[in-house]
């Protein structure tokens, strides 16, 4: 499969382009991306396609959407974020066993970048994924986002 198509219909989940266009490029995503090319569905200039590139995420499933997860934890780099919302909720109807390495991950990346506010939103979607320090391999990680919400809370 062409990246190159798989990114063009990535852009074609802007919200500002007609609704039958974001459907359209939604169903073509759904049934033509190669799962390991999921990530491409979220062009990191293209805040406004994220909401829909959630959507196709949550239709493909886990655990053949896997391979997004890294890039969907990358959302919560704001929770403001278009889409981080949905990725949250999306979240919660898996098995904290299957989330958590994503988030620890994104967690030690935030904290190699010195992102104290990457590391403080996903403090807050770890409250509302219900996971706690128990729930993590390395528990100075989830020390880490813990503290950096503490200061600013």
């Amino acid at each position: 499969m062409d990246t190159e198509l798989v990114k063009h219909y990535a852009f074609e989940l802007h919200w500002h382009l007609p609704e039958e266009i974001q459907q359209v490029a939604i169903e073509w995503l759904i049934t033509n991306t190669p799962r390991d090319q999921l990530a491409l569905i979220f062009p990191p200039y293209g805040k406004s396609c994220w909401q829909n590139a959630m959507k196709v995420i949550e239709v493909i499933g886990y655990p053949h959407n896997e391979t997004a997860f890294p890039r969907i934890v990358e959302l919560f780099q704001d929770i403001n974020w278009p889409g981080a919302n949905e990725a949250v909720l999306y979240f919660q109807t898996l098995d904290k066993t299957v989330v958590v390495p994503y988030i620890e991950a994104g967690a030690k990346q935030a904290i190699a970048e010195r992102d104290w506010e990457w590391l403080y939103f996903l403090y807050m979607v770890c409250e509302r994924l219900l996971m706690g320090r128990a729930d993590f391999k390395q528990m100075v990680v989830f020390d880490a986002m813990k503290d950096c919400y503490d200061k600013d809370a």
